[in-house]
């Protein structure tokens, strides 16, 4: 008799799942090391005709957004790998709000920024 005829799951779903949530932690580190990158780039080559404290706080807020997601992402994978294991996964709820939250809040200021700039 097949696994499949007796109800056994696919053994390498496990590791599946596994190297999808550890891809998925990947893809937050990518994005947060972006945004950190991004934050010292701005704060390093934008014009200074701005005010120098506007080019401060939207590269402190780019790199703050980018350690943040960094952490969502460890939490996520982490709390992912335990239930994963306990088989009791549920979808991700607050920390996925707080992400967006905090994308859109760096973004509206990166709007604000782009609009303040000297044209060229």
């Amino acid at each position: 008799m097949e696994p499949e005829d007796q109800g056994l799951a696919d053994p390498d779903s496990r590791a599946r799942t596994h190297l999808a949530n550890e891809r998925t932690f990947l893809a937050w580190f990518r994005t947060g090391l972006t945004l950190i990158a991004l934050g010292l780039i701005g704060g390093q080559f934008l014009s200074r005709d701005v005010a120098d404290g506007l080019v401060r706080i939207l590269s402190t807020v780019a790199v703050a957004t980018g350690v943040f997601l960094v952490l969502v992402g460890a939490q996520r994978y982490g709390s992912g790998r335990e239930a994963i294991d306990a088989a009791s996964f549920r979808p991700a709820g607050v920390s996925i709000h707080a992400a967006t939250a905090a994308a859109v809040v760096a973004g509206a200021l990166a709007i604000l920024f782009l609009w303040l700039l000297p044209a060229a």
